[in-house]
């Protein structure tokens, strides 16, 4: 499964934007203040909704009137749909979707509006009659309404979710179950996405030892997840990997090992200097050489994510660097979907025009499309690089001038 597109109806200041992405990486990229971590924040919003509840998801960014639009009368309903891909590419492409709206209510509260599901083809297992019969298409929807019933014909009709500020895909029961989502549950692949901001301060801390094999946001728990690697083939295999495109941005680094300290887990990075092995602390190490670990530890952590977003990566490390880091993240998209925000004309040259999506700011709203079509010829046509449009005029979207 993969994510296919959004519709973002007044978050923040996405007034009513719909985009695309790609099944590898997509690039947003953009001036500054016009709306790419707002984009990459809603589907963080999602997540956050359906793994931790609406509650949680509200409530750490400072509450519904902090996500919701600013409008002069009546307060917007904030709206968020999502259409999926669950087939792989050489099956026929079957499309999920979901969807949800907040409305505000006094005192800076807010209600589930309405909450949807919609299933173009079932998988066989629903649809068919006998074993030896083709699958024919059968429409599921689940609605709901603010008073918390949802319908979803033909299953569980006249069901209800008392609570009318959570959402049904998260909680328990028939709308939460998602067996009307197939085997290809999309709370699962949500509660799969993965988004990182990983700052080189946060790595040199002291970071307690965790159950959890996957990276959190900060990165904090990098070493536990270095060791969980080191536990299986796997693993191990992942981290050669990234010791190899380590070596390609330094050729003296070698291996990070890691040891217990008073309580906490403590990375040694080991390098060969003039043929001896010398080990250093996360401390005594570049800002850029620190991050750089950590975008490969993103890209490579065993299991792979389902989606990974993750925001400027070309920030600390230097431009030579990013063509490694380019390719790093092409062959991490084989294993999962990436969408990432840049500022970089370096970075966004090793990418393909049809990966790159363009937003710009109209009446402090913000609008986002594929670049616009002279500008992808010109580049097709090698006459100039991604680059030097975004040093020259800047990438710009289609259909605004």
């Amino acid at each position: 499964m993969y994510l296919k597109s959004a519709r973002i109806r007044h978050y923040k200041s996405l007034d009513d934007l719909e985009l695309r992405f790609e099944r590898g990486v997509t690039l947003i990229v953009g001036p500054n203040a016009s709306g790419k971590s707002n984009i990459i924040d809603a589907l963080r919003f999602v997540h956050d909704a359906v793994t931790d509840g609406l509650e949680h998801a509200v409530s750490t960014r400072d509450g519904i009137t902090r996500i919701r639009q600013y409008s002069k009368s009546k307060p917007y309903k904030v709206s968020l749909s999502l259409c999926f891909d669950p087939q792989d590419e050489d099956k026929e492409a079957d499309e999920l979707d979901y969807s949800f709206s907040l409305a505000s209510k006094e005192g800076g509260n807010y209600i589930v509006d309405s909450e949807g599901g919609f299933i173009g083809n079932l998988s066989a297992r629903h649809t068919r009659a006998k074993s030896d019969e083709p699958a024919t298409p059968q429409p599921i929807r689940l609605k709901r309404d603010p008073g918390g019933r949802y319908s979803i014909v033909p299953l569980w009709e006249g069901s209800q979710v008392a609570a009318t500020d959570q959402l049904a895909m998260a909680m328990n029961g028939p709308a939460g179950a998602v067996a009307v989502f197939d085997s290809n549950s999309i709370p699962a692949f949500v509660s799969d996405w993965n988004y990182y901001a990983l700052y080189p301060n946060t790595l040199r801390g002291l970071s307690p030892p965790e159950r959890d094999g996957r990276l959190n946001e900060s990165g904090k728990n990098y070493a536990s997840v270095i060791k969980q690697l080191k536990r299986t083939k796997a693993g191990k295999e992942a981290l050669s990997r990234i010791y190899e495109t380590m070596q390609e941005i330094v050729p003296a680094f070698r291996e990070v090992s890691v040891s217990t300290v008073g309580g906490f887990l403590v990375p040694k990075f080991r390098f060969s200097i003039d043929g001896q092995s010398v080990d250093y602390d996360a401390i005594q190490l570049s800002d850029g050489t620190l991050r750089v670990f950590g975008l490969l530890l993103a890209l490579y952590q065993v299991p792979a994510p389902r989606l990974l977003l993750i925001e400027e990566p070309e920030q600390n490390v230097q431009p030579g660097v990013l063509a490694v880091l380019a390719d790093a993240f092409r062959e991490a998209s084989t294993r999962t979907q990436i969408i990432v925000t840049t500022h970089s004309p370096n970075f966004v040259d090793h990418f393909s025009p049809e990966e790159v999506r363009v937003t710009s700011s109209r009446r402090g709203a913000t609008v986002i499309a594929p670049i616009k079509a002279s500008q992808k010829r010109a580049v097709q046509k090698h006459l100039l690089s991604l680059s030097e449009f975004m040093l020259a005029e800047g990438l710009v979207p289609e259909g605004v001038e």
